[in-house]
């Protein structure tokens, strides 16, 4: 028997599903069939195979193909959300659709997966579906067990931007209507220019944070509500379309593939569940019950009818009752290891299923945990490989196309795994943002003149200071790891202190750098200096940015010290790495150290002349570079803004990093050959 042989066997299931919506569909999964409900289908098969018969193989009047019904099982006629018919036309065009003039039959086989090319993606597919789902043999799946999750972002629709970031700027602006003084605060500021860069940067759970800070004292009920009119409303900014019409239409004809064959779908996202429920719906068909997603806590609060959005509520008597209000916390970030937990919490199955894609790494564990169970099992990866009718972008770390060589999960690439993407082809209006277009200018500082203070020549290798013994085992914690895996070179390292060390963002805000994390918490630039080869070489970058000094300020340092710290490092790290490109970051005014902020741009200035005289004498060759990004962390009074800052007021928030990045980034590039 053939894997579509086998389709045709399940023909009256196909017929059961298309008579119902799609989520309905999931809470009798497990009702045994009854002699009833075989008849009847058996009786018309045998009826219309009699009329072929009668009246000829003549040909039949033009009529939707059968893969065309089977594509638009995918998706509903128009999109619950907008309206969009978009669906509808790309099943009536589908890839590998039978003929019009194809006579009218009903043994006609149909592919179920019309917009997949053949491949062996598409054919682990058919074969795991059909062997899970063929009664009698060895690898049988109980209907009970048949449990498919996917990831959303990414995997079932495009993410660039990610659709809950735009709601959320969509939802500071309305608020800003309402309180007009945030429209001068930050990051509310910056979200309000649209700038959809900016809430990639923020991190997860700073932005779900916000989003919930930003929503805080709706009842549930009104916020799904908002969801629904952004969602019938909003366009994609690249494409300009409504965000239906960014759906995956390869991912929506595997949904109803593996309904038809008794699967129960969920959706397990990292964006906030509020959010995501109407969007599943009005998508995909999968009912809220069947999502899980990120969510802030709730409270049970007795609210009147205004409140709560009902519109039957007047009078001088309120109508009072009983709501779910979100409140300003964030309860859960499922997100990676997440993931896994709160599936067993809401399934309480493993999955034998489950698809995610490239982009982040919070995939990587609900795919394991779906292969790890005794069930046969599937595991998806989708990669953004196609610029042209998508977006191409991968991971700076590359972990989970790592990890699918390493588990052997089937890896979809939709340059060549898929032929079409969308439900109708899009075109691109604008390109992506690069970076944050509000951010001051990039632009790297014009040469000065030398200032007569500068060294005439470097100094020779040597140790300025004592040994820092009081790192000795942060250091030597590198240098193992650099021992049992050496990073990948060519990159980017990041050398410094705590500033550095906390920059847990590092890799989201420099993609495609390959950056390596080496801040040593509380170290003087001088100390740096003297065990950067313990520190860098390892790691044969192409490029070192060093963001050190504050601490040197901080313990009496003069200007000269530091500036003469910054040309030990380089002669030191020159001596191991003859080529590599040094940039030098301006030590960050904040506001602990606010008494501080004139010896610390003393010091800035003595390394930046320092810098400019090497590139007047040497010109590119110096390979030196004086980077002040100083600007991204500062508010309109000039003093450091508190959002940028973490509630010690000394080392960079989130979204202070990002801010700085969006001026780092530019410069670096310009430096890298």
């Amino acid at each position: 028997m053939t894997i579509h042989d086998q389709h045709e066997d399940d023909k009256r299931d196909h017929q059961r599903d298309h008579q119902e919506p799609a989520h309905a569909r999931d809470h009798h999964r497990d009702a045994p069939p009854s002699n009833g409900g075989i008849a009847l289908p058996v009786a018309a098969l045998a009826a219309l195979t009699a009329a072929v018969i009668w009246f000829g193989l003549s040909p039949a009047p033009p009529s939707k193909p059968k893969v065309a019904a089977t594509a638009a099982a995918a998706g509903d006629p128009a999109c619950a959300s907008c309206g969009s018919q978009s669906a509808v036309a790309a099943a009536t065009s589908a890839p590998n659709s039978a003929s019009s003039s194809m006579t009218a039959s009903p043994l006609v086989k149909t592919d179920p997966l019309p917009s997949w090319n053949d491949g062996p993606t598409k054919q682990s597919i058919l074969d795991f579906v059909a062997k899970v789902s063929r009664q009698g043999s060895d690898t049988f799946v109980p209907v009970a067990e048949r449990v498919a999750v996917f990831d959303h972002d990414g995997t079932l629709v495009c993410e660039k931007p990610i659709v809950h970031g735009m709601f959320l700027i969509d939802r500071v602006r309305a608020l800003a209507e309402q309180q007009p003084e945030i429209a001068h605060e930050e990051p509310y500021a910056t979200l309000m220019t649209g700038d959809i860069d900016f809430v990639r940067r923020l991190g997860k759970k700073y932005f779900l944070d916000l989003m919930f800070k930003t929503l805080a004292g709706l009842p549930e009920d009104k916020l799904e509500s908002d969801t629904r009119h952004f969602l019938a409303t909003a366009r994609h900014p690249v494409f300009d379309v409504p965000y239906c019409d960014v759906t995956y239409q390869p991912m929506k004809e595997l949904i109803a593939l593996l309904r038809s064959h008794d699967f129960s779908v969920w959706i397990c996202s990292g964006s906030g569940v509020h959010f995501m429920r109407p969007a599943a719906e009005a998508w995909y068909g999968v009912g809220p019950e069947h999502v899980i997603a990120s969510r802030a806590v709730s409270e049970l609060r007795e609210v009147d009818g205004a409140a709560a959005g009902d519109a039957t509520a007047g009078g001088d008597v309120p109508n009072r009752r009983l709501e779910l209000v979100v409140l300003p916390h964030l309860q859960v970030l499922n997100d990676e290891e997440r993931k896994p937990v709160s599936i067993g919490e809401h399934i309480g199955r493993r999955p034998i299923f489950a698809a995610g894609n490239v982009g982040s790494t919070g995939d990587i564990e609900m795919l394991r945990w779906s292969q790890s169970g005794n069930r046969p099992n599937l595991q998806l990866l989708v990669l953004h490989d196609d610029d042209d009718r998508e977006m191409a972008y991968g991971e700076p770390s590359n972990d989970s196309l790592e990890a699918a060589e390493k588990y052997g999960w089937n890896v979809v690439r939709m340059a060549t795994d898929w032929n079409r993407i969308f439900p109708r082809p899009l075109e691109k209006k604008q390109a992506v943002p690069a970076s944050n277009p509000s951010a001051p200018a990039t632009s790297a500082p014009a040469p000065v003149a030398p200032a007569p203070v500068v060294p005439a020549a470097e100094p020779a290798p040597q140790a300025a200071v004592p040994p820092p013994v009081r790192w000795e085992s942060e250091i030597a914690a590198f240098e193992k790891a650099d021992g049992v895996q050496p990073p990948p070179p060519d990159g980017v390292v990041f050398l410094g202190s705590s500033n550095i060390r906390m920059w847990n963002t590092l890799d989201g805000d420099f993609p495609g750098l390959n950056v390596i994390n080496r801040g040593v918490g509380g170290a003087n630039l001088a100390e740096l200096a003297v065990v950067a080869h313990r520190l860098v070489p390892a790691a044969k970058p192409r490029a070192v940015l060093v963001s050190a000094g504050t601490n040197d300020i901080a313990a009496g340092a003069t200007a000269e010290a530091v500036r003469d710290a910054f040309a030990l490092l380089v002669t030191n790290l020159r001596a191991e790495l003859p080529d590599v490109k040094i940039a030098f970051l301006a030590i960050s005014p904040c506001e602990l150290r606010w008494e501080q902020k004139d010896r610390q741009q003393q010091a800035n200035e003595a390394v930046r002349d320092f810098i400019a005289a090497r590139v007047a004498a040497e010109g590119k060759a110096a390979g030196l570079i004086y980077i002040d990004a100083n600007a991204a962390v500062l508010g309109p009074d000039g003093r450091p803004a508190a959002e940028c800052f973490l509630d010690d007021k000394l080392h960079p928030s989130t979204i202070g990093n990002a801010r700085r990045a969006a001026i780092i980034r530019p410069l670096l590039y310009d430096l890298l050959p």
